[in-house]
């Protein structure tokens, strides 16, 4: 396999970011699960992934699911300090893949980010602000339940940008711009640097998908 995407420990959180990922249209057959429990990886081949049982910290395990060809590595264990090991890991045989990582604490994304993440999710710390903002206004947090669940009511998509909107401001198209992707940066639709949008953007836009 060449250019798929890895993603270790097939709990709640790894199941939902592999749907997530194929409900926006990644192939099936583009991803590799690692999980030591056996009927996880069950689960997963039911399912219609490649699975591979070990443990993700050891490097052979790894490059049996060939870590070392993909291009993208979502972490999603159990614990943070297994995370930081598989990171450093990961990093280690594949240089140039974007990892994404699950933590349950804040204070270990730093760690994970210095361990080779490229971002960081901090599932305990984004529950308890949507827990807030639901308390809070209770109609917001519906919105945002409603972003969160991928293919259904709304979504955030990233996408290219067509030529008819080459030229122009980022409001002046037909969806709902949140972020424009410029480069390495990622820039407000409000930002002065953005100016007309260039045919090499993306932008990060909230549709509603029937």
């Amino acid at each position: 396999m060449r250019d798929h995407i890895v993603v270790v420990g097939f709990g709640t959180k790894g199941r939902s970011a592999i749907r997530t990922a194929c409900a926006s249209g990644l192939r099936k057959d583009q991803v590799v699960v690692i999980d030591p429990s056996s009927k996880a990886i069950d689960a997963a081949t039911a399912e219609g992934y490649e699975g591979v049982v070990g443990d993700a910290t050891r490097s052979d395990v790894l490059r049996r699911a060939e870590v070392q060809r993909a291009g993208r590595i979502v972490i999603a264990t159990q614990r943070d300090d297994t995370a930081v090991l598989v990171a450093l890991t990961a990093r280690q045989l594949n240089p140039a893949a974007t990892i994404v990582a699950a933590a349950r604490e804040e204070e270990n994304a730093p760690l994970l980010k210095q361990s080779g993440a490229d971002e960081v999710i901090t599932s305990a710390g984004a529950a308890g602000r949507l827990l807030g903002l639901s308390v809070l206004s209770p109609s917001a947090g519906l919105v945002m339940e409603d972003l969160i669940q991928q293919g259904s009511g709304l979504d955030l998509v990233e996408r290219t940008v067509t030529k008819a909107e080459a030229g122009r401001g980022p409001r002046e198209t037909d969806d709902l711009v949140v972020s424009v992707v410029r480069g390495h940066r990622v820039l407000a639709y409000d930002d002065p640097a953005v100016g007309v949008l260039e045919l090499t953007d993306r932008l990060i836009t909230i549709v509603r998908v029937d």
